[in-house]
């Protein structure tokens, strides 16, 4: 029962992990595994959804203010 009071509590544990090397960089996947292929397929879409939208956004702002007399 000694033993788990002289173990290390929160803060040493994290001024050692300050001073420890620097965690890697995460990056993207490569494209050409299956979960590179998920995540940039994933980000397209999202991309062609957005364009999608703001041009049914346009055409519908266009056809109202055709549509109304002012």
């Amino acid at each position: 029962t000694l033993a788990g009071l002289a173990a290390p509590g929160p803060v040493p544990r994290r001024v050692a992990a300050l001073l420890g090397p620097a965690p890697a960089v995460r990056t993207w996947p490569p494209a050409f595994t299956s979960v590179g292929l998920a995540a940039w397929g994933a980000a397209a879409g999202t991309a062609v959804s957005a364009m999608s939208s703001a041009n049914s956004a346009v055409t519908m702002v266009l056809i109202l203010h055709a549509a109304t007399p002012l």
